[in-house]
């Protein structure tokens, strides 16, 4: 809630997108924040989690949409029927003020994520910033692993993309910062300010525990 506010700048009469939204907890902390006009729409591929927040917040708050998605996800929806690399999230294009992706990037395979940063482009206002975490993988990040600091080892897979599980690589994927970069100038998203590095990697510096990404649309 203080990263959407703080570092996304979120105002109380924005339409915001929460992907991987999961049992709501972002949106029970929005409750008493948007005001009649602002708009809070979740989707996540776990539909028990859905039918929980339509019946506890959605029931008493209208201007707040949760949505499932049946996404496939080895890891987390085995059984899903769209592909993450080629889903079209079923809203117009430029709906939304603010889009949110939390600990997502960091469970996909990357023609998937190639695909959610280009519906991120479609879906964002004129105006619109996207606030998403990552494990990106670096220099500096890399010499904090040589000295054994890093929380997480991503010793599998190969540039640009490395999980720690080699039998369920969306349990914990990173990717190297450059590529993802790469694939914002793709999509002619750039970052709205500097990458905010996370204490993952061992640095007595970091925001949050994942590296934190403020993007925003090219016109």
């Amino acid at each position: 809630m203080s990263y959407l506010r703080l570092v996304a700048g979120l105002k109380a009469n924005e339409t915001i997108l929460d992907i991987g939204c999961g049992c709501g907890l972002m949106a029970l902390f929005l409750r008493d924040f948007l005001d009649g006009s602002g708009r809070y729409v979740g989707v996540d591929l776990h539909r028990p989690s859905i039918r929980w927040c339509d019946s506890h917040i959605s029931y008493e708050h209208r201007n707040f949409q949760f949505q499932y998605i049946d996404v496939k996800s080895v890891a987390y929806n085995p059984q899903g029927k769209h592909s993450g690399e080629s889903f079209t999230f079923p809203f117009e294009s430029q709906s939304f003020d603010v889009i949110l992706l939390k600990s997502v990037f960091t469970h996909m395979r990357p023609k998937e994520v190639e695909n959610y940063l280009s519906e991120i482009a479609r879906l964002l206002k004129k105006d619109g910033r996207c606030l998403a975490t990552f494990f990106l993988l670096n220099k500096a990040q890399e010499q904090l692993a040589t000295a054994g600091r890093n929380m997480l080892n991503f010793s599998f897979g190969s540039t640009p993309w490395r999980y720690v599980y080699k039998h369920s690589p969306e349990s914990a994927s990173a990717y190297d910062e450059s590529y993802i970069l790469g694939l914002l100038e793709e999509q002619k998203l750039s970052l709205r300010s500097p990458v905010r590095y996370g204490t993952w990697t061992g640095r007595h510096d970091g925001l949050s525990f994942q590296d934190l990404l403020l993007i925003e649309k090219k016109w």
